[in-house]
């Protein structure tokens, strides 16, 4: 029997959601079902944070997130294409590389920028839609104020550093929040005055901006970008642009070399021009299955389908997005597992959850209103955070987390993040190696000491164990009735002895042992003492000697944190021991790489790591995830 072919186009959040959820149905069913996503690039992109690149808070590669790395362990082939028309009655789409036939089709390719075909939009403006138009836009600024420098013409000059964002929503709002902190980074740079020679505008066809809030939050939003230097034009319908500038309703002009157009989104030119009922805005029309009414088979998810729910159309929002994916898929997932004779569960009408709105204006000031509770400032910037670290585990688990974590926390320069600048000075590798280098002869030294005093030789374990088990190795059944007797003495006397086992000269900071570590010590270290005592020791002479040559320093600063804590827990060591545990964080950070053994060992060890299973199911891989050709076909259920 041929598989049943599911095919989504698009690989935007609508898109990815799809997939991930048809995934989950159907992973226990490869032998009879084939997913396939289909879009003209390699990555998905967070089309929420392109205001970010355009105001150069964060570099591109944050708002990328390869589909290798968010299908690598699912059974989803993705397949890089830009499909150029689809035949319906054939169930074929036409690609520029390939033809791709279906049983079940999932239309999910997005949205673009509307002009409401205002004159010379389209050929003066600038968008803010893709990752391309982020990074024209960025460049462009940049040139802007390098001409200005050179310009001896004042008019020239002032129209040139004159900045305009029209519309006045989530994405223009975000924009103009960006530029009020890199506007005043570029004038430092080139030598200008923010206040003085630079003018930038929000401009507004309505009477408010961010009409999506309630009161309060809009008016924190305007009073912190008025605050910021930001002149906004409410009333403001663009009428005509030019090369030049541009005209409003009212007849003012406005002379300026970049005008970024916000002012809304419509269908894309390829879903409109597809032969399916019409919306509205190159939109189409879908029941509460996301169905197109046209075709069985045909669903329609995100920004690309037009809805009526409550006679209003469903917003072009991420929140939608996901949720008429979901829809979607549902559908799919009936289908198919009834036609297979698998138990399937109807799906249900699409019913809308939105949980609010959150817009930031800069990397720390934000407004939100989420579940009838409004927010500003930094509260609400953290939520912004935690929404988006929340659809990025989603979506590639920790792997994502950690990347947003760097690149909107840790690596943002100009004190443009949440913690300001606070966590963006690195310190040089090679400042480190020193350390290092200290902390593998201060473990070695260690390790020899607990040789010399019998760790290996002494076969009753009785350096790490004083109960009933070491005792009874040693003398038998009356060394075994002391023991028990022992055990009854003061818990002092047995730290006491711990001390005297270890090469620590200081007072122990803890005066008795912590009940973890008497419960692991009678738990564990019990039933093979030798063992555990021969453990200690070698792993105190490997991990300074791999400390000393800058050899898996990563694992041996976990296993160096792991010794320490049970040394401090077991009241065991003195203050010297949080010395060893500050450097030990100190050395996660990648110190073997400098003038180390790991600065060739673990790009090898990485390579073969991205490859294993475990590392894909988990999304556990170090930057991008490898397959092998076997692996591949198992992901699709080849043979």
């Amino acid at each position: 029997m041929d598989k049943k072919q599911i095919v989504i186009l698009g690989g935007g959040y609508a898109g990815v959601h799809a997939a991930k959820t048809l995934h989950k149905a159907f992973k226990k069913h490869k032998d009879k079902v084939e997913i396939t996503l289909i879009d003209k690039n390699r990555h998905h992109i967070l089309m929420t944070e392109l205001h970010e690149i355009a105001g150069n808070r964060v570099d591109e590669e944050s708002v990328k997130i390869s589909f290798d790395r968010i299908f690598s362990g699912k059974m989803v082939n993705v397949v890089q294409d830009k499909i150029t028309s689809i035949d319906f009655s054939k169930q074929v789409l036409e690609g520029e590389r390939s033809s791709y036939a279906y049983d079940q089709l999932i239309i999910s390719t997005g949205a673009q920028t509307a002009d409401f075909n205002i004159p010379g939009v389209k050929e003066h403006a600038f968008y803010l839609w893709s990752l391309e138009d982020a990074l024209k836009l960025r460049e462009h600024i940049e040139q802007m104020f390098r001409l200005a420098v050179v310009e001896a013409d004042a008019e020239k000059r002032k129209q040139l550093l004159t900045f305009v964002v029209a519309g006045g929503g989530f994405t223009g709002v975000e924009l103009v929040g960006e530029l009020t902190e890199w506007l005043p980074i570029l004038c430092k740079k080139h030598g200008f005055d923010y206040k003085k020679d630079v003018k930038l505008i929000n401009c507004e066809a309505l009477g408010n901006i961010l009409n999506m809030l309630p009161e309060k939050p809009r008016a924190k939003a305007v009073k912190h970008m008025e605050k910021k230097g930001v002149e906004i034009k409410l009333n403001s319908l663009i009428t005509n642009v030019d090369a030049e500038g541009f005209t409003t309703r009212h007849g003012e002009t406005i002379s300026t070399k970049t005008l970024v157009w916000t002012c809304g989104v419509r269908g894309t030119e390829f879903c409109e021009r597809l032969p399916l009922t019409d919306g509205k805005i190159g939109r189409k029309v879908v029941d509460e299955y996301m169905k197109s009414p046209d075709h069985d088979n045909v669903y329609l998810a995100g920004d690309g389908m037009w809805f009526l729910e409550n006679n209003r159309a469903v917003p072009q929002i991420v929140e939608a997005a996901e949720q008429t994916a979901k829809t979607a898929a549902d559908g799919v997932i009936y289908t198919i597992k009834s036609e297979l004779g698998l138990k399937a569960t109807p799906a249900k009408p699409f019913k809308s959850n939105f949980h609010g709105f959150m817009v930031s204006i800069g990397g720390t000031y934000a407004v939100s209103h989420t579940a009838g509770i409004s927010m500003y400032g930094f509260f609400a910037m953290a939520l912004k955070h935690m929404v988006n670290l929340y659809y990025q585990s989603g979506v590639c688990g920790i792997n994502a987390i950690w990347g947003y974590l760097k690149h909107e926390i840790l690596a943002v320069k100009n004190k443009r993040s949440l913690i300001g600048g606070l966590a963006t000075y690195k310190v040089p590798s090679y400042w480190t190696t020193f350390l290092r280098m200290y902390l593998g002869v201060m473990w070695l030294i260690e390790g020899i000491g607990k040789v010399q005093k019998g760790w290996l030789t002494d076969t009753t374990g009785s350096k790490v164990y004083w109960g009933p088990v070491a005792a009874a190795v040693t003398g038998g059944a009356a060394d075994a009735t002391a023991s028990a007797s022992q055990e009854a003495e003061p818990v002092v006397e047995a730290v006491a002895t711990a001390v005297t086992h270890t090469t620590q000269q200081a007072p122990a900071l803890l005066s008795h042992p912590l009940g973890l570590y008497t419960w692991i010590n009678d738990t564990f270290v019990a039933a093979a003492p030798y063992f555990f005592q021969v453990i200690i020791a070698l792993a105190e002479l490997g991990i300074g000697l791999m400390f000393i040559g800058g050899f898996l320093t990563f694992p041996a600063a976990i296993v160096s944190l792991g010794l320490s804590f049970m040394f401090l827990i077991g009241a065991m060591a003195g203050k010297e021991i949080l010395w060893y545990m500050a450097v030990s964080i100190v050395m996660l950070g990648g110190a073997g790489k400098a003038f180390g053994l790991d600065y060739w060992v673990m790009p090898f060890l990485k390579k073969i790591w991205n490859k294993t299973p475990i590392a894909k199911k988990l999304y556990f891989f170090l930057d991008e995830p490898e397959f092998t050709r076997k692996q591949m076909a198992k992901k699709l259920g080849k043979k």
